[in-house]
């Protein structure tokens, strides 16, 4: 079976093959032998001045002396205008007197005949330079068709992320391309890649590439990547050809007669090698096969390293989403195994302190309304978890009304007015607009206000002073209006450090934790997810010992 490629081996026209041919001689006779000695030659003669065809431009031009005098210093401009000065060569007739040398190059004048025309002087060179094109021809449109094939490989790399199909793709698509008889590749351990190994050969093969051993296969690769090369064999029976130990003599006992070798690589390293090899005749490995065999290895190394990092990413994601489903279920079913119990021991707590089960004394009522405090503290503990938990599962359900805004802090200042008349600390409010309404969750608006005030009325000493402010922020330049609600103490105030962090979740402020302030370092978190959730914005300014003022921006209805 004969594997050679399609490109090598010789030539023969085609019925669309044309080689025209310029003709510019002012003698009638002259230009007519002309004529015909370029027509024995297979050429089409056409005047001089002839627009050019891209699809057929002129492969030689005959001019006389007069048609020099004629053209100036650019005669393959005047000869073909679209040349630019880059046309076809330019044979002179001349009857014996020729131009000074050094002015027949600088004119671009590549040979020249004597008159008279006699034997087959113009024709025999005609059809040189004929072949020479042809063969031109013919190198083109067989590097325009490897190029095309190299580059189906490459779109093939790109379009999946699967190692295995990559290399399937590169290694039938370098033999198919590049018409070899077989194909090997091995890709080494390394951490930026998946260790695989893939092979390809032509059907009715009888051969095989050796599998290369892998020490010596890793240290080809090292030189041929540090040296920016390949190892090409033309012909593995001439042991001159073979210059490296890994082509001689394993590929010649294994019934190969050609191979190349590339090292596949990212960065400063290799990480493998592809093996093209023919086995049943020589071949030179031209410039252009070598160059776009390089390419495409060059492709599939890329496409390897980016395809282990994203299948990675998709592991390390995969394992996120089934920890956060296992962390949903775990908060899950401590928030029923936790608050079952939690609900008895409230509810027996307020038995008791209410005397159902007798008469207790009053040191033993404030133990149980110390223990009564703390359930209900780690209830709302659970309720935080649970509620965390739910946002990042993106579970959270809110049934939208319509709002008025003074009502709802009305509610949240009666809720923690007692605290706060506890320490003697005032709790107000001010509201700028009675009327002002905004459309959202109330119990999840009415929790984020709540946390807020009781935030304030917690790391407030006694005596201080904790303000609610609301009004409404006009809409400007299309911006809607925003209802404002600010929170104001008069607090211990927070570290300029530990600002940034306060809405990240279980972070305490540090003058919080040494003063041994309870918390979980939740509450801020929770209520940024519920600001966010309904369309708004949650900042923060504060100075230590001074105060502390949270401000609260909602779309307004």
């Amino acid at each position: 079976m004969t594997t050679a490629p399609t490109h090598q081996g010789s030539f023969t026209d085609s019925p669309n093959d044309d080689f025209p041919a310029l003709v510019a001689v002012s003698d009638p006779g002259l230009r007519t032998a002309v004529e015909q000695a370029l027509m024995q030659a297979q050429l089409r003669p056409l005047p001089a001045g002839t627009a050019a065809d891209s699809a057929a431009l002129p492969v030689l031009a005959v001019v006389d002396t007069a048609a020099v005098d004629a053209a100036g210093p650019e005669l393959r401009r005047w000869l073909l205008p679209a040349a630019e000065g880059s046309g076809p060569p330019v044979i002179l007739v001349t009857p014996g007197e020729l131009l000074d040398v050094e002015d027949m190059v600088r004119r671009g004048i590549t040979d020249f005949v004597l008159t008279p025309l006699t034997g087959n002087e113009l024709s025999y060179r005609a059809a040189l330079i004929r072949a020479e094109s042809l063969a031109l021809r013919r190198r083109r449109e067989s590097n325009n068709l490897l190029r095309g094939k190299a580059r189906v490989i490459s779109a093939a790399v790109r379009a999946t992320n699967d190692p295995h199909i990559m290399a399937e793709a590169v290694v039938s698509g370098l033999g198919d391309a590049f018409a070899a008889d077989h194909v090997l590749l091995t890709i080494f351990p390394d951490e930026r890649v998946p260790e695989l190994g893939n092979s390809w050969s032509r059907p009715g093969a009888a051969a095989s590439i050796p599998v290369p051993d892998p020490a010596q296969a890793a240290a080809v690769a090292e030189m041929l990547w540090d040296n920016n090369t390949m190892l090409a064999a033309r012909d593995h029976l001439d042991p001159e050809c073979d210059t490296h130990p890994i082509l001689h003599p394993e590929p010649r006992n294994a019934g190969l007669r050609t191979s190349v070798i590339v090292p596949l690589g990212h960065g400063d390293r290799p990480f493998g090698i592809i093996w093209l090899a023919g086995e049943n005749a020589a071949r030179v490995w031209t410039p252009t096969e070598l160059s776009l065999i390089q390419h495409v290895s060059g492709n599939l190394a890329h496409g390897l390293v980016q395809g282990h990092l994203i299948t990675a990413q998709r592991a390390v994601l995969a394992r996120q989403r089934q920890l956060d489903r296992e962390k949903t279920d775990f908060v899950a079913t401590i928030n029923h195994e936790l608050r079952t119990p939690l609900t008895s021991i409230t509810g027996y707590l307020d038995l008791i302190l209410d005397g159902s089960g007798g008469g207790i004394s009053p040191e033993t009522a404030q133990m149980l309304e110390i223990v009564g405090r703390n359930a209900n503290r780690l209830n709302h503990l659970i309720g935080d978890l649970l509620t965390i938990s739910r946002s990042d599962a993106e579970e959270v359900r809110m049934d939208i009304e319509h709002i008025n805004l003074q009502d709802l802090l009305q509610q949240v200042i009666a809720s923690l007015t007692p605290a706060a008349a506890s320490r003697n600390i005032e709790l107000s409010l001010t509201c700028a607009d009675a009327g002002l309404r905004l459309d959202g969750d109330r119990e999840q608006l009415e929790r984020v206000f709540t946390n807020l005030a009781s935030n304030a009325v917690k790391f407030t000493p006694a005596d201080g002073a904790v303000r609610l402010f609301a009004d409404l922020l006009p809409g400007t330049d299309g911006t809607p209006a925003m209802a404002r609600v600010r929170v104001q103490d008069t607090g211990i105030g927070i570290p300029a450090e530990d600002q940034p962090k306060l809405f990240s979740r279980f972070f305490r402020a540090s003058n919080a934790t040494s003063a041994a302030i309870p918390g979980t370092g939740l509450g801020l978190a929770i209520v940024q997810d519920m600001v966010h959730q309904h369309g708004g914005q949650i900042s923060l300014t504060s100075v230590v010992n001074e105060g502390t003022c949270v401000e609260v921006l909602l779309p307004s209805s």
